[in-house]
């Protein structure tokens, strides 16, 4: 990024896929927000990223996989514990169709809720 006067130059080009940073912050400042709002912002997303990392951690691939590479953050979709501890815990492999349906309702009635 190039400042130039009150305009902002993206020097990369777009790619496809998924940011492995946000610069929301960046650009809020360099908005004008108070740096009090800056700084909170700032708290929050450390603390979003532990999370996500702490969980990314759980989920991973076995040891003897290759690295999954950078995690996507879900700062507007946080995702629900109750929810993936019951997805890690179905056994997949042996539930009926039926028991699949209700898994996947009572999942969805968590996440509204």
């Amino acid at each position: 990024m190039k400042e130039s006067g009150s305009n902002i130059i993206f020097l990369r080009k777009v790619e496809s896929g998924s940011a492995d940073k946000s610069y929301g912050i960046e650009v809020a400042r360099l908005a004008g927000l108070p740096n009090s709002v800056i700084e909170r912002a700032r708290e929050i997303l450390t603390r979003h990223e532990q999370s996500e990392h702490r969980l990314s951690e759980r989920l991973a691939a076995p040891q003897d996989a290759a690295p999954a590479g950078p995690v996507q953050l879900t700062i507007f979709t946080p995702l629900n514990a109750q929810v993936v501890k019951a997805i890690e815990d179905a056994d997949l492999d042996n539930l009926k169709p039926i028991d699949a349906l209700n898994l996947l309702a009572e999942l969805k009635k968590q996440i509204q809720s």
